[in-house]
């Protein structure tokens, strides 16, 4: 891994130690109980594959388990006020559409993006 990757894993390994003791933790300049910090590496892990797996013009698929995890997280937290600065404004998506669109829509992400 490059140094920058390092450190970067390396604030994901303290986020989840941290969740484990309780308490709050930091990630990305927001403050969050450190039970969450799992659910938010997932969540970034989730959603940024899909923005590379666009980007590349390449199939995603992160697994029914994070997707369901990933939109328990997005929609607690569908009101506007709870979500900035992190995140946009919900992209609406039809709630029979696949979960990986409504995951990516619950994020402020178009699912009908592409390059």
């Amino acid at each position: 891994m490059s140094p920058k990757a390092d450190a970067g894993a390396g604030a994901g390994v303290r986020a989840i130690r941290a969740a484990s003791r309780g308490g709050d933790t930091q990630a990305g300049g927001i403050t969050f109980p450190a039970a969450i910090a799992g659910v938010v590496a997932l969540n970034e892990l989730v959603v940024h594959g899909w923005d590379l797996a666009r980007a590349t013009g390449q199939p995603y698929d992160p697994g029914a388990a994070s997707l369901e995890a990933v939109h328990g997280f997005f929609d607690a937290s569908r009101d506007d006020a709870m979500r900035a600065p992190a995140f946009g404004p919900v992209v609406e998506v039809p709630e029979d559409a696949p979960l990986l669109d409504r995951v990516v829509g619950l994020s402020g992400r178009d699912p009908g993006w592409a390059v």
